[in-house]
């Protein structure tokens, strides 16, 4: 494989991309902190308007698949329009709408809201794995793998800090208003950073779409390892906890522990995914990581005893946390100078095996159980290692980096 040439980076150039870091970071940590508080207070919002699962999650769903299209066109509209731009007006309609969940008054109100939560949070997650994507390439270092560890650390704070605030008895939508205006906070922070504001992108040769990069084979490739890592990621998320406690039925203790074992292990693999690119190259991490969840997945479902599922399960978690940082780091090499349209391909499939995984394991779980079931999440890590592979051998450049 071909090493990317790095021009190296000292002096002023390095304090530049150091402040640049340090901006961008708080918007990764508090991105993932609403995340965290979002799961939590879900319950307390469900009770208030008196909802089942069944309508609740029909709603969430359509929040989701009304964020695709809007995410599709925010990774154009930042490369042409800048970063800051879109971050900053992203964020503020995020905090905007998490703080309106103080106050929905009926289901109907609720839909509309997770439109608009589900489409703003979309686009800030495009822009700003742009604006990393961007950094990393201007740095010549691998920082994406930290700003996805900020992401987990701080959605494993929010949901820490919000189940502690709901115990000693505040008020549920006290939390929702804060944490907007935490948002709120961050997107004026984004629409000051002077990295953000020089990131528009001068085209030549006229108006391209962005609909062309879903014809790079080698882009989708890893827009489908991206999908493949994030249903990975929602079938642990949604049912690793309902498999200890139902399935198993073992204790509430033990079910919180696999939750949060499995977001631990993905904040800390996220802080040592560098070096173990720096040791493998990308493309052999990709393999190695997809190849050792899958192994990690199977070692949880082949016994009943809770320390060796536990510890599956962080194999798991450490393992897949490499996944999303080396993708998105391909991705912005495979279409320079087009970060946003890359970063919103990536987003775009990734959020759909979010959506889809958990859903698709719960019917296989009818038909054959939630334990045979828990196997497509083995078999969508060998799939991460096996198109890692097809890159590999595709002839096309791949920078080690």
């Amino acid at each position: 494989m071909n090493n990317r040439q790095a021009v190296p980076v000292h002096g002023e150039s390095r304090r530049k991309s150091n402040r640049a870091f340090w901006r961008l970071l708080p918007g990764f940590a508090v991105f993932g902190l609403l995340f965290g508080v979002w799961q939590v207070l879900l319950t307390d919002l469900s009770r208030e308007l008196d909802l089942s699962p069944g309508p609740l999650g029909l709603a969430i769903s359509a929040g989701f698949v009304a964020s695709f299209p809007l995410m599709i066109v925010a990774g154009a509209v930042a490369d042409r329009w800048g970063q800051r731009r879109v971050a900053a007006g992203s964020a503020a309609l995020l905090g905007s709408v998490f703080a309106g969940f103080a106050f929905v008054p009926s289901y109907l109100i609720l839909i509309v809201l997770l439109v608009a939560f589900f489409g703003a949070s979309g686009v800030f997650d495009v822009v700003i794995n742009a604006a990393a994507m961007t950094l990393e390439q201007r740095s010549a270092h691998g920082v994406l793998p930290l700003f996805h560890a900020g992401f987990s650390g701080g959605a494993a704070a929010g949901a820490l800090g919000a189940g502690g605030l709901l115990a000693v008895g505040v008020e549920f939508r006290l939390i929702y208003l804060g944490v907007g205006a935490l948002v709120w906070i961050v997107g004026a922070s984004l629409w000051f950073d002077p990295f953000l504001g020089a990131q528009a992108v001068a085209r030549s040769g006229g108006r391209r779409s962005g609909l062309e990069l879903f014809r790079m084979r080698a882009l989708m490739v890893v827009a489908l390892i991206t999908g493949m890592a994030f249903l990975l990621e929602g079938i642990m998320e949604t049912w690793s906890v309902v498999y200890l406690r139902a399935s198993l039925e073992m204790t509430a203790i033990v079910g919180a522990l696999g939750g949060a074992i499995f977001h631990l292990a993905m904040m800390a693999g996220r802080l040592g995914t560098a070096a173990l690119v720096v040791r493998w190259g990308r493309i052999d991490s990709l393999r190695i990581a997809g190849s050792v969840a899958a192994i990690g997945m199977l070692c949880a479902l082949a016994t009943v005893r809770e320390p060796l599922i536990l510890t599956g399960f962080l194999i798991v978690g450490l393992a897949l946390s490499a996944v999303a940082p080396i993708a998105f780091s391909l991705a912005g090499d495979l279409a320079p100078g087009r970060t946003g349209e890359a970063s919103a391909v990536l987003t775009t499939i990734g959020y759909s095996g979010f959506l889809i995984g958990p859903a698709l394991l719960g019917g296989l779980a009818e038909v054959a159980g939630l334990r045979a079931a828990l196997l497509m999440a083995a078999v969508a890590g060998v799939s991460i290692a096996l198109l890692a592979r097809s890159l590999q051998i595709s002839g096309v450049p791949i920078p080690r980096r």
